[in-house]
């Protein structure tokens, strides 16, 4: 006995075709497809493409952006702000700033020139530690002046590290290259999130 399940579906799908259940069949006619089920993107593209089948224009990658927000990281095990001290900031910073700051700032905290602006003797810049904080979690953009050079590039923002880690980093910076520029506490941090 033959399966009764392709018949079926053979019948459905006549039926179907002729026009039963209102469904108009279109086929491999492009221009009703398109005006069926049209997807038309008309915001900004950066790359459009034609179609092979239809030779009508689509956006391959069109313009999006997404806003991410990123958990802060819990203080280390053991942390405890009421015995936090200059020294065990400034160990735990140059770990933080060697694995987030290098990078752009380099080890010697002279930056690069032409793209990032220097660290080390830059502390009538960054401010007080609020100041230092609020650059560090939210991050730069636009024109500044550092040293007398202007800059015009962008530092990303650093918020997902914890408050323990941009502070230790930040007195790190604020201690090294010749800067005697005070110690940022984890609760300066906290306050400009």
């Amino acid at each position: 006995m033959a399966n009764p399940v392709p018949r079926t579906l053979g019948l459905l799908l006549g039926t179907l075709a002729i026009g039963g259940c209102g469904f108009e069949y279109i086929g491999q006619d492009p221009p009703a497809m398109i005006t069926r089920w049209a997807l038309n993107y008309s915001g900004e593209c950066s790359s459009w493409l034609v179609s092979h089948v239809s030779g009508n224009p689509y956006c391959a990658s069109p313009a999006f952006s997404v806003q991410v927000e990123v958990p802060t990281a819990p203080a280390p095990k053991g942390f405890d702000e009421s015995k936090i001290d200059q020294a065990s900031l400034m160990a735990a910073g140059e770990k933080v700033y060697g694995n987030v700051c290098t990078a752009c700032h380099q080890a010697d905290g002279k930056g690069l020139p032409g793209q990032f602006p220097p660290l080390a003797g830059s502390g009538a810049f960054y401010g007080d530690a609020r100041n230092m904080a609020t650059i560090a979690v939210k991050g730069l953009t636009g024109e500044i002046v550092v040293q007398g050079t202007t800059w015009n590039s962008a530092m990303p923002p650093q918020g997902h590290l914890s408050d323990y880690e941009l502070a230790a980093a930040m007195t790190f910076v604020r201690n090294s290259w010749g800067n005697n520029d005070g110690v940022v506490l984890p609760a300066d941090v906290a306050a400009v999130r």
